[in-house]
């Protein structure tokens, strides 16, 4: 449960601001979901590898900032070691009321489905930030017509999940500075309204890139490689590429979803890629 690893967690602190990383347990997913590594790439990713599960949740004094919320219980059929946090637990109803905003990254169920339980909230007080290109897209009645027989469960968990929170959501398209030092900006492909935030206090600064790197195996060496669930591949590289790019040059700590290091780091650029190294 949350309250027993924040103590543990990995925290940074930026001013007037302070970021938790907080995990959700982890994921197990097959090299076959990168299809275009080569097989010497594709055998960084056994069926033991570790896909992290990472959320984070922002204390500005004033405000309790949720990024993400986990899975829940709606992965654990398939991926067991999931929705760890619990954050449906009785015993964190006054931990979930003091949380006043909710930044959804993108709306892939193991991001947004700890923000509900049978069909209720879980965060009544809490304002959800979602891209207007994210909402539109997955809540659209005709979408799971239109995807291929094997994405339509995928769709219609999302579509399901999007229900019991929509009077929260407050739609924004581009930037959108939250104020304190808490900017929220694009980062599209890996869904078509992803977004990652930007935390900033006094000279201090912080990415939370959240699906940007899918693979810290694959992807930080080779940022082209694709992942299966992108909506957008060729978008999705593009983005990684430029980000890498950015923070390798200024050194820029960040943390993303995936990684299996549950916590931060800054990139370092190498022949053909980059290399992550842990704070």
């Amino acid at each position: 449960m949350l309250d027993k690893t924040a103590t543990s967690a990995p925290t940074l602190t930026l001013g007037d601001l302070r970021v938790t990383c907080h995990s959700d347990g982890h994921l197990l997913i097959p090299a076959s979901f990168f299809p275009d590594a080569d097989p010497l790439e594709k055998k960084k990713v056994t069926p033991h590898t570790r896909f992290g599960a990472n959320t984070w949740l922002i204390e500005t004094g004033e405000r309790t900032i949720l990024v993400d919320a986990g899975s829940g219980d709606w992965l654990k059929a398939r991926y067991p070691q999931t929705g760890l946090l619990g954050w449906q637990g009785e015993d964190l109803t006054e931990k979930r009321g003091r949380v006043t905003d909710i930044i959804i990254t993108h709306m892939h169920a193991d991001h947004i489905g700890g923000l509900s339980a049978g069909g209720t909230s879980l965060f009544p007080n809490a304002e959800l930030h979602v891209q207007a290109a994210e909402w539109d897209y997955w809540t659209d009645e005709a979408l799971i017509n239109s995807v291929a027989e094997d994405r339509k469960p995928l769709v219609g968990l999302i579509q399901a999940l999007a229900r019991p929170i929509e009077s929260q959501v407050t739609l924004h398209s581009g930037e959108k500075d939250l104020g304190g030092g808490v900017l929220l900006f694009p980062a599209p492909g890996h869904t078509p309204g992803h977004q990652a935030v930007h935390l900033s206090s006094g000279s201090k600064e912080v990415y939370l890139l959240a699906d940007v790197v899918v693979s810290d195996a694959l992807q930080f060496a080779n940022p082209e490689a694709v992942y299966a669930l992108e909506t957008d591949p060729e978008l999705a590289a593009a983005t990684r590429k430029f980000l890498f790019e950015r923070l390798a040059f200024e050194r820029t700590p960040f943390a993303a979803t995936h990684l299996n290091e549950t916590g931060f780091g800054c990139l370092k650029k190498q022949t053909g890629g980059f290399r992550f190294e842990a704070l």
